[in-house]
């Protein structure tokens, strides 16, 4: 079962989030846990003690558990796997992050960085928050059919955390996984073969996995044309990317959802 905390607000990215979580859910054996962290708007007091701050505080949760019932009721009948939504008090990086840190997940979803920009990236990726989320994570921008999952392998290392983390979440599952790698040349190493070593454990694994497209080096990540075939594009990204990292300038190109990997 893949435990999977799906963090909303009340916005369109989060209305993404919840229903590519919930068909997701139909493909894996998935149990989806949407979680929602409140701050107070101005009208709240910021101050108090006791009965008094206990009060406004749960005044603020409530608000929040009526905000985002309506876009949860949308998805419900349609996702069994979804459990009751948890609505927390505070700042939403501190309270996330003691969620994970008390709680194991296997899977983490939410609205991508907006705008969705090499800065926005490069300042979200490089948060407390992410660089100690040890699970794999989706950001979304739009929602796509997920008729196939295209993991791009660019390097050994990538491929290696890639083909782990893609054991852990569809084993099992009748989705298509594609490897698309990188050609070699310019120096690189011959993925080809890692590739094909990587397709056959995913397949002694239950993973229904193909060796994908060769990518030309030097091109920097996937064509555009790969990614309007792909219901979910996967990429292993470095906790240290630098701001001037070739995937910081070509992930903003990908409109698909994103499975990111942590290096």
């Amino acid at each position: 079962m893949v435990k999977t905390l799906v963090a909303i607000e009340v916005d369109l990215a989060s209305s993404f989030a919840i229903r590519f979580a919930c068909q997701l859910g139909n493909l894996i054996r998935m149990e989806i846990h949407p979680i929602y962290v409140k701050f107070p708007s101005a009208e709240f007091p910021i101050t108090g003690v006791g009965w008094v701050r206990y009060s406004w505080e749960r005044e603020v949760v409530e608000k929040g558990r009526i905000e985002i019932q309506e876009m949860l009721s949308a998805e419900t009948d349609s996702c069994p796997l979804m459990q009751e939504p948890r609505v927390i008090y505070g700042d939403r990086e501190i309270e996330l992050l003691h969620v994970i840190e008390q709680e194991p997940f296997d899977l983490y979803i939410e609205g991508a960085p907006y705008p969705f920009t090499p800065a926005t990236i490069y300042k979200r990726w490089h948060t407390k928050f992410y660089q100690r989320l040890i699970c794999p994570l989706i950001w979304l921008r739009s929602v796509r059919k997920i008729d196939q999952v295209v993991a791009v392998c660019l390097h050994p290392e990538g491929l290696k955390v890639l083909v782990e983390a893609l054991k852990r979440l569809f084993v099992g599952s009748p989705l298509p996984l594609n490897l698309a790698y990188a050609k070699s040349g310019g120096g690189g190493d011959d993925m080809l073969p890692m590739v094909q070593k990587a397709v056959a454990d995913l397949k002694a694994q239950g993973c229904q996995a193909a060796v994908g497209i060769a990518l030309t080096p030097g091109e920097g990540g996937p064509p555009p044309e790969l990614s309007k075939t792909s219901g979910l594009v996967a990429v292993a990204l470095g906790r240290g990317t630098r701001k001037d990292s070739p995937p910081l300038s070509w992930l903003p190109q990908i409109s698909n959802p994103l499975l990111l990997v942590q290096l």
